[in-house]
């Protein structure tokens, strides 16, 4: 780690100070040095340094005795009570020896932090291969045993129900080319993103803030979230609190310019249910982002029509779409005509209701409700017919492609 970061520290600190600096490791090698001659060469005076744990001066007298050194302090970098090395700054001893306990300090604190970088950076990727493991859960292929161990060696306990939700930053991708094309407005476009990442993550933690919640980063722009339920599970009373919370994380979001979806999926009380909760939540994510053109929350016992008709064959459902409503797609005002479609049948083929919904005066909605069956044949007053419509324009819905939000 000191072998890391070594070239770094002399850079910084021989900038601030104004003298040559260099860096060893414990045995007295140089690892990194103003002089980049030096670097690989014994410096003879780190090893007294270690030896005696203390501040070692060499006057030219003493530094033409030793192999290596030259004019200056030495002095030894601790880490967790040990000595992993040392630092040497060129110059009068009596002038130098002023920054010696700064400099220290300063590597001290910059190893700490390559250190706690480093520690979340594995427990992230842990995390991850938890989510993954969870996803790939098989009830009669999988040790249910060895998984609750893994969770349990980083802090959780997965026994408990949670709820699955997936977050998907919408168009997070144009976000970051954006502040590259700005990169010349700012120091560092990468420093920028990468805070901006953690402040998302940040956000998103603070409202699912159980610790027993799990969140991690899936990409540059998606995360999931495996969050505990307390108490009693109410299978009407929790999602709806969920989608409160979800509502709550779009509007803060929003504050950061960023928009977002989110699929919801089932509660899982055990590990089987939490597997199923996963995919469940990415199909919720998946089918409502066709059913929409815009980010929203999307709870997958909202989509169970949508997500049967998704089993259909392609083939069949295209067959069934080109046999229904293909000829709408002739007319200019197609999506319109769908629109009304899909109103008129969720609103019971109630015209107040359905005039209310679109937003539009009753003799708009007649006049739309008699193009369509005069193009189409059907009679929108009829039940059956009706559906068979509704059923058209949502496998129509189904078989588009993936709205783009990257």
């Amino acid at each position: 780690m000191l072998a890391k970061l070594a070239q770094e520290i002399v850079n910084i600190t021989s900038e601030v100070i104004g003298h040559d600096v260099l860096i060893t490791d414990k045995d007295g090698m140089v690892l990194g040095s103003s002089d980049k001659s030096r670097i690989g060469t014994l410096h003879q005076a780190s090893l007294g340094a270690i030896f005696r744990r203390k501040e070692m001066t060499h006057n030219e007298v003493v530094s033409s005795t030793l192999k290596g050194v030259k004019p200056g302090i030495t002095i030894p970098i601790e880490l967790s009570g040990e000595y992993v090395g040392t630092l040497g700054i060129t110059g009068y001893p009596n002038e130098v020896s002023k920054f010696g306990m700064l400099a220290k300090k300063y590597a001290e604190i910059l190893l700490r932090e390559e250190i706690v970088n480093k520690s979340s950076l594995l427990r992230e990727r842990a995390l991850q291969s938890l989510v993954q493991e969870i996803a790939a859960f098989d009830h009669d292929q999988t040790d249910e045993m060895l998984l609750l161990t893994r969770g349990r060696e980083l802090g959780y306990d997965l026994k408990p129900p949670r709820i699955t939700l997936v977050i998907d930053l919408f168009q997070f991708n144009h976000i970051t080319s954006e502040i590259h094309h700005q990169a010349l407005k700012m120091d560092s476009p990468e420093i920028y993103i990468q805070s901006l990442k953690i402040n998302i993550e940040s956000k998103i933690k603070k409202i699912f803030s159980n610790n027993q919640d799990i969140t991690v980063s899936l990409g540059s722009d998606k995360y999931v979230v495996f969050h505990m339920l307390n108490g009693e599970i109410d299978d009407e009373a929790s999602p709806e609190m969920i989608k409160k919370k979800c509502k709550l994380l779009i509007t803060v979001l929003k504050e950061l310019g960023i928009d977002a979806s989110i699929g919801i999926g089932t509660i899982g009380s055990n590990l089987s249910d939490l597997n199923e909760s996963y995919h469940a939540a990415w199909r919720a994510l998946r089918i409502g982002k066709k059913m929409t053109d815009h980010p929203d929350i999307f709870y997958i016992k909202d989509f169970v029509l949508e997500e049967l008709l998704s089993y259909i064959h392609k083939s069949t459902a295209q067959h069934f779409v080109e046999e229904t409503i293909t000829k709408l797609t002739e007319y200019p005002d197609h999506d319109e005509l769908f629109r009304t479609i899909t109103a008129w049948c969720e609103s019971s083929l109630s015209p107040i209701n359905s005039s209310k919904e679109l937003n539009i005066h009753r003799n708009t909605l007649f006049y739309r409700l008699n193009k369509i069956e005069q193009i189409t044949g059907s009679n929108l007053r009829n039940f059956k017919e009706a559906l068979e419509l509704y059923l058209a324009v949502k496998l129509m819905q189904i078989l588009e492609p993936e709205r783009k939000t990257d």
